[in-house]
């Protein structure tokens, strides 16, 4: 990035594909930031993009055509294992905001910041808190997780010392928010396209799809990005917006991961055409819908615009991508409404799940999540259905006696099969 001394540096923590389709371009077009990012746990994102100065394409695939442009908001890139770095840049006066995109597995507490994401923030505020900087300091969390701010409060408060927990009342704003875009992995024409349409030689281009909304919690005290200039909804509220995104879109893609994986279907597009899958994602949204406090007008409109995003077919976004994580995603996205109303669609999501782990699994595939060893085990468990049922469901917190094990066991057979 070039030009006039910035009113602000922003930190992003988790420079993956969605982070640089969705926040990075609302920080570009807010105007007047600069960006340094640290990637997840490869470093080969961060090698990537500082051989490009930080720049990369990102393309908005529509139903019918694709429109491109360089995003250039990012000053530089490091590996997440440069704790140092963040360290000095949290201690900085011109760093007011820290945005994260480390996904739901990144918010375990820890004390080592080798390994803790919020032991690593908690590092860089002693660090503030020494160096005497008395503007808030804005972290402002992007992650599918209800009340996602308040997640990362806690897990950052945890791996504080004491003097900073204090300090952080008075110095350190923690942002919920709400996020949406679809971002599926680039396909092989995609850095073409970039160098066709912009002259970047891109060697990690962004695909996403034309929706894109934040609605973030106006609870800063200190400097931030006007990112109202790039659509976003700042709210006293956050938690309708993200119980609405995290019950309807985040639950269906959920479901239909596993169900249209279990149905022979490879993307979102295949998945939702489906007739029996298709039955069940409307089920899970009606079950849904009664648990949101939320007009139904609105949530007509919510629901048919889902159903156009997953209906592009050149998005292709792959099932087998949205499959990955199950044990954390599911006790945040079936397991809550299971507990509040209960519901076929919400058990199918679950069984689905139960089902696909064990077809990998005795396929000899991996299972893309971070209990994949124990899920192996687990579903390799036992001679019996139910056995094997009840390790699985153990993992995601479900007991042996609860009535969800039988659900599951009865709902796997109906299924739809390839």
């Amino acid at each position: 990035m070039s030009g006039a001394q910035p009113e602000g540096r922003l930190v992003h923590l988790g420079i993956g594909n969605f982070a640089r389709a969705h926040t990075q371009l609302a920080t570009q077009r807010a105007g007047g930031w600069s960006v340094v990012a640290f990637t997840g746990r490869s470093a080969a994102m961060a090698e990537a993009l500082t051989a490009q100065d930080g720049r990369y394409g990102l393309i908005v695939r529509g139903p019918e055509d694709d429109e491109a442009e360089v995003i250039d908001v990012i000053e530089a890139v490091h590996p997440a294992f440069e704790v140092e770095e963040l360290v000095a840049l949290l201690a900085d006066p011109l760093t007011a905001v820290v945005t994260l995109t480390i996904t739901e597995k990144g918010y375990t507490a820890g004390s080592d910041p080798a390994v803790s994401v919020p032991a690593r923030l908690a590092a860089g505020l002693r660090a503030r808190r020494e160096a005497g900087v008395d503007e808030p300091l804005a972290l402002v969390s992007c992650d599918n997780l209800t009340g996602n701010g308040e997640v990362l409060r806690e897990a950052v408060l945890a791996a504080a010392d004491e003097e900073t927990r204090a300090w952080a009342a008075d110095h350190v704003d923690v942002i919920s928010t709400m996020v949406d875009r679809i971002t599926p992995a680039a396909d092989a024409g995609a850095a073409e396209l970039v160098r066709e349409r912009t002259g970047l030689d891109d060697t990690v281009p962004v695909v996403t799809e034309p929706f894109s909304e934040w609605v973030i919690e106006d609870a800063f005290r200190g400097r931030r990005p006007e990112w109202e200039k790039a659509g976003a909804q700042l709210v006293a509220d956050v938690g309708v917006h993200e119980l609405r995104k995290l019950r309807l879109l985040n639950g269906a893609h959920t479901l239909m991961a596993y169900a249209g994986q279990v149905a022979g279907c490879e993307r979102v597009d295949e998945a939702i055409a489906h007739p029996e899958v298709r039955a069940l994602v409307e089920a899970l949204w009606s079950e849904a819908r009664s648990t949101l406090p939320l007009p139904g007008d609105e949530l007509d409109a919510y629901t048919a615009a889902l159903e156009e995003r997953f209906r592009n077919p050149r998005l292709a976004d792959h099932l087998i991508r949205i499959a990955a994580d199950g044990t954390v995603k599911l006790p945040v996205r079936a397991l809550p409404v299971i507990a509040e109303r209960g519901g076929p669609a919400q058990v199918a999501a679950v069984a689905a799940w139960t089902a696909w782990v064990t077809d990998r699994v005795r396929g000899g595939h991996e299972v893309a999540d971070p209990r994949a060893e124990d899920i192996a085990a687990a579903a390799a468990e036992g001679t019996e259905d139910r056995d094997r049922v009840v390790a699985l469901l153990g993992l995601l917190g479900v007991g042996a006696g609860d009535p969800l094990v039988e659900a599951v066991l009865a709902e796997e057979p109906r299924l739809p099969r390839l």
